[in-house]
């Protein structure tokens, strides 16, 4: 079974002659969907970037073509010009970063912080002037036997699972 591709983009070179709904994206559907081929194959990303040329995708442009991608925050693109390839490519999947990648970490290392910060002041308030050391290593402090910290706790626990997980990831995706 082959893998689903990063990303799979639908270029519309659909024709229509003497419509109302105009011209559709013919022949400017036609460059795209060729240069962004174009642009696949000179990344060697073919297995993972798949564009296909669609029939009408529901929107006609004024300049350039209607492209659908997947996955995507905006999953249906207008006026897509032959000098948008490399945007709507994104980085190169020879070593570049995935989109987003570097935004994950940061996000997760700000929840890290936080739940570590909220972990930590509880400690504290059950037994005071405890560090982060010291709630590395609960079983040396019978006052952190409580519930609530027990649940604290856990969740910075899972959240360092998760970033370690997602790091792991992009190392994967990286070879």
């Amino acid at each position: 079974m082959q893998r689903p591709p990063r990303l799979h983009l639908f270029v519309c070179a659909n024709r229509r002659d003497d419509s109302p709904l105009g011209p559709g994206c013919g022949e400017r559907g036609d460059a795209l969907y060729d240069a962004l081929k174009a642009e696949v194959a000179a990344r060697g990303e073919h297995t993972t970037t798949w564009v296909t040329k669609t029939h009408c995708l529901g929107l006609c442009p004024k300049r350039g073509a209607t492209v659908a991608r997947y996955p995507g925050s905006e999953p249906i693109l207008s006026d897509v010009e032959v000098a948008d390839v490399t945007a709507l490519l994104g980085p190169t999947s020879d070593g570049g970063a995935p989109p987003g990648w570097e935004e994950i970490d940061r996000e997760l290392l700000a929840v890290e912080e936080l739940q570590s910060t909220k972990v930590l002041d509880l400690a504290r308030r059950l037994k005071p002037g405890l560090t982060l050391e010291d709630v590395q290593n609960p079983h040396d402090f019978p006052e952190l036997d409580d519930s609530d910290w027990h649940y604290a706790d856990g969740i910075l626990t899972g959240m360092k699972s998760v970033s370690s997980a997602m790091r792991a990831l992009r190392l994967r995706r990286k070879d």
